[in-house]
């Protein structure tokens, strides 16, 4: 699943040019609403190729890999410029591994940076400011919701992808 928050921070910090990846179509349509500037259908397009192609040849600054997978770690990793960054927010089962070419990493001086939750008394006035005003659309986010009984349905609708967005379980 995409990460359209990470689209909107980059955004409104500034980033210029904004890649999302998925193999979902719905998804990336999405990803536009968010700041994507351009988009990649990974079933249809080598990912890493059409990023290069895109920033003419160098990479990017910052990769974000979202889903924990070792094919999307790999991607991620290869799509960063000389000195990029490659941040991992993905989370997997138990023992998978991540590889990454040794010589790639020490020579081009690529970050791998692995970042798991938020510090909420920090973060989260900084992204209620950000929603307050305007910048981070927070209307849009949330694509469905479920009532509480609902929500084995709803674990079972992420882990199949057919929540774009954000859902919402409902316990009132």
């Amino acid at each position: 699943m995409l990460p359209y928050y990470c689209l909107q921070i980059a955004r409104a910090f500034g980033a210029s040019d904004i890649i999302a990846v998925d193999v979902q179509d719905d998804k990336l349509q999405k990803a536009k609403l968010f700041g994507a500037t351009h988009t990649i259908n990974a079933k249809q397009e080598d990912a890493i190729e059409k990023i290069r192609e895109i920033t003419g040849g160098a990479g990017v600054d910052v990769a974000v890999e979202a889903l924990g997978k070792p094919q999307t770690f790999f991607q991620c990793f290869n799509s960063v410029r000389d000195g990029g960054k490659a941040v991992m927010i993905g989370l997997t089962q138990s023992g998978a591994i991540g590889e990454v070419d040794i010589n790639r990493l020490v020579r081009r001086k690529i970050q791998v940076i692995g970042s798991y939750g938020g510090r909420a008394r920090q973060d989260l006035p900084k992204l209620v400011r950000l929603a307050e005003t305007g910048i981070f659309n927070l209307s849009d986010a949330v694509s469905r919701k479920y009532k509480f009984e609902e929500a084995g349905q709803a674990f079972q609708d992420l882990n199949e992808g057919k929540i774009v967005g954000r859902a919402v379980i409902e316990i009132m």
